[in-house]
Protein backbone atom coordinates (compact mmCIF):
# COMPACT_ATOMS: atom_id res chain seq x y z
CA UNK A 1 0.00 0.00 0.00
CA UNK A 2 1.65 3.21 -0.83
CA UNK A 3 -0.79 5.72 1.05
CA UNK A 4 -0.43 6.70 4.58
CA UNK A 5 -2.20 5.51 7.63
CA UNK A 6 -2.63 5.87 11.44
CA UNK A 7 -3.01 2.85 13.66
CA UNK A 8 -3.96 2.20 17.24
CA UNK A 9 -2.77 0.00 19.78
CA UNK A 10 -2.46 -1.91 22.99
CA UNK A 11 0.48 -1.78 24.28
CA UNK A 12 1.85 -3.92 26.80
CA UNK A 13 4.13 -2.92 29.76
CA UNK A 14 7.55 -2.98 30.44
CA UNK A 15 8.24 -6.06 31.65
CA UNK A 16 6.26 -7.99 28.74
CA UNK A 17 8.18 -5.59 25.88
CA UNK A 18 11.30 -6.45 27.08
CA UNK A 19 10.36 -10.51 26.74
CA UNK A 20 9.07 -10.14 23.75
CA UNK A 21 12.07 -8.16 22.29
CA UNK A 22 14.67 -11.12 23.72
CA UNK A 23 12.49 -12.99 21.94
CA UNK A 24 12.58 -11.53 18.36
CA UNK A 25 16.44 -10.69 19.32
CA UNK A 26 16.80 -14.60 19.14
CA UNK A 27 15.02 -15.09 15.56
CA UNK A 28 16.85 -11.93 14.64
CA UNK A 29 20.04 -13.70 15.77
CA UNK A 30 19.99 -16.58 13.26
CA UNK A 31 20.55 -14.15 10.58
CA UNK A 32 16.98 -13.09 9.75
CA UNK A 33 16.40 -9.80 9.74
CA UNK A 34 12.21 -9.20 8.59
CA UNK A 35 9.86 -6.36 7.36
CA UNK A 36 8.79 -5.97 10.89
CA UNK A 37 8.32 -2.67 12.24
CA UNK A 38 10.59 -2.27 14.74
CA UNK A 39 10.72 1.42 15.67
CA UNK A 40 7.27 0.96 17.74
CA UNK A 41 6.76 -0.84 21.06
CA UNK A 42 5.36 -4.71 21.09
CA UNK A 43 1.43 -4.21 20.69
CA UNK A 44 -2.06 -5.28 19.60
CA UNK A 45 -3.50 -3.41 16.60
CA UNK A 46 -7.03 -2.21 17.62
CA UNK A 47 -7.80 -0.53 14.44
CA UNK A 48 -6.74 1.40 11.78
CA UNK A 49 -7.86 4.89 10.01
CA UNK A 50 -7.39 7.08 7.30
CA UNK A 51 -5.05 9.96 8.28
CA UNK A 52 -7.29 12.36 7.93
CA UNK A 53 -8.93 11.18 11.38
CA UNK A 54 -5.77 11.65 13.61
CA UNK A 55 -7.29 14.96 15.62
CA UNK A 56 -10.53 13.05 16.13
CA UNK A 57 -8.48 9.53 17.59
CA UNK A 58 -6.46 11.33 19.74
CA UNK A 59 -9.25 12.78 21.47
CA UNK A 60 -11.19 9.42 21.81
CA UNK A 61 -7.67 7.71 23.18
CA UNK A 62 -7.62 10.46 25.77
CA UNK A 63 -11.12 9.79 26.41
CA UNK A 64 -10.91 6.50 26.78
CA UNK A 65 -7.58 6.20 28.83
CA UNK A 66 -9.00 8.81 31.31
CA UNK A 67 -11.67 6.44 31.99
CA UNK A 68 -10.48 2.50 31.23
CA UNK A 69 -8.05 0.41 33.49
CA UNK A 70 -4.78 -1.33 32.77
CA UNK A 71 -5.33 -4.96 31.89
CA UNK A 72 -3.79 -8.38 32.14
CA UNK A 73 -3.98 -10.72 29.22
CA UNK A 74 -2.71 -14.02 28.78
CA UNK A 75 -0.29 -14.30 26.05
CA UNK A 76 -0.77 -18.05 24.74
CA UNK A 77 0.85 -18.89 21.70
CA UNK A 78 2.83 -18.87 19.01
CA UNK A 79 0.99 -18.69 15.75
CA UNK A 80 1.30 -17.27 12.54
CA UNK A 81 -0.48 -15.54 9.05
CA UNK A 82 0.50 -17.75 6.29
CA UNK A 83 4.13 -18.45 6.53
CA UNK A 84 4.51 -14.73 6.14
CA UNK A 85 4.22 -12.74 9.70
CA UNK A 86 4.91 -15.04 13.01
CA UNK A 87 2.97 -13.35 16.13
CA UNK A 88 2.11 -14.18 19.80
CA UNK A 89 -1.49 -14.47 20.15
CA UNK A 90 -3.34 -14.00 23.49
CA UNK A 91 -6.21 -15.46 24.80
CA UNK A 92 -9.37 -14.01 24.03
CA UNK A 93 -10.33 -11.01 26.50
CA UNK A 94 -13.23 -8.98 27.23
CA UNK A 95 -11.11 -6.04 27.47
CA UNK A 96 -9.03 -6.49 24.60
CA UNK A 97 -12.31 -7.36 22.94
CA UNK A 98 -14.08 -4.16 24.40
CA UNK A 99 -11.09 -1.49 23.50
CA UNK A 100 -11.16 -3.32 19.89
CA UNK A 101 -15.16 -2.48 19.54
CA UNK A 102 -13.90 1.18 20.35
CA UNK A 103 -11.56 1.60 17.37
CA UNK A 104 -13.39 -1.20 14.89
CA UNK A 105 -12.09 -0.16 11.79
CA UNK A 106 -9.73 -1.45 9.40
CA UNK A 107 -8.44 1.34 6.52
CA UNK A 108 -5.15 0.24 5.87
CA UNK A 109 -5.76 -3.80 4.34
CA UNK A 110 -9.44 -4.77 4.85
CA UNK A 111 -8.39 -8.21 6.81
CA UNK A 112 -10.46 -9.71 9.51
CA UNK A 113 -9.44 -8.10 12.73
CA UNK A 114 -7.21 -10.90 15.02
CA UNK A 115 -5.53 -9.98 18.02
CA UNK A 116 -2.04 -10.68 18.06
CA UNK A 117 1.60 -9.15 19.20
CA UNK A 118 3.60 -9.30 15.51
CA UNK A 119 7.36 -10.79 16.55
CA UNK A 120 8.50 -11.51 13.10
CA UNK A 121 7.50 -10.66 9.25
CA UNK A 122 9.39 -12.38 6.31
CA UNK A 123 9.80 -14.53 3.36
CA UNK A 124 8.40 -18.48 4.49
CA UNK A 125 11.80 -20.01 5.02
CA UNK A 126 12.78 -17.02 7.11
CA UNK A 127 9.21 -17.59 9.07
CA UNK A 128 9.20 -20.96 9.62
CA UNK A 129 12.91 -20.63 10.91
CA UNK A 130 11.84 -17.90 13.22
CA UNK A 131 8.70 -20.43 14.08
CA UNK A 132 11.44 -22.85 15.35
CA UNK A 133 13.20 -20.76 17.53
CA UNK A 134 10.33 -19.37 19.59
CA UNK A 135 8.75 -22.63 19.82
CA UNK A 136 11.81 -23.56 21.86
CA UNK A 137 12.12 -20.70 23.87
CA UNK A 138 8.08 -19.65 24.25
CA UNK A 139 6.06 -20.41 27.49
CA UNK A 140 2.57 -18.58 27.96
CA UNK A 141 2.54 -15.61 30.60
CA UNK A 142 0.56 -12.83 31.62
CA UNK A 143 0.83 -9.47 30.35
CA UNK A 144 -0.33 -6.12 31.57
CA UNK A 145 -1.84 -3.40 28.33
CA UNK A 146 -0.91 -0.64 30.04
CA UNK A 147 -1.58 2.18 27.33
CA UNK A 148 -3.29 3.35 23.57
CA UNK A 149 -1.02 4.06 21.49
CA UNK A 150 -1.02 5.20 17.66
CA UNK A 151 1.27 5.38 14.62
CA UNK A 152 1.26 6.64 11.43
CA UNK A 153 2.56 4.45 8.75
CA UNK A 154 4.93 4.48 6.11
CA UNK A 155 7.29 5.76 7.07
CA UNK A 156 6.47 5.16 11.25
CA UNK A 157 5.70 8.17 13.43
CA UNK A 158 4.51 7.80 16.98
CA UNK A 159 1.74 10.28 17.49
CA UNK A 160 0.04 9.25 21.06
CA UNK A 161 1.20 6.44 23.67
CA UNK A 162 -1.56 7.68 26.90
CA UNK A 163 -1.58 5.26 30.09
CA UNK A 164 -4.50 3.90 31.02
CA UNK A 165 -5.86 4.24 34.45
Amino acid sequence: MDRKFLTVFAVFDLQTQSKLKLWQDAVLKKGNCGTQTMDIPFHISLGSFPIECEQELILRIKDICSKKNKFKINLQKVNKFGNSVLFVQPENSEELFYLHSLFDNNYANGFEWHAHATIFCGEDEEVLLAENVLNGQFEPFTATVTSIAMGEFFPTRMIIDETLL
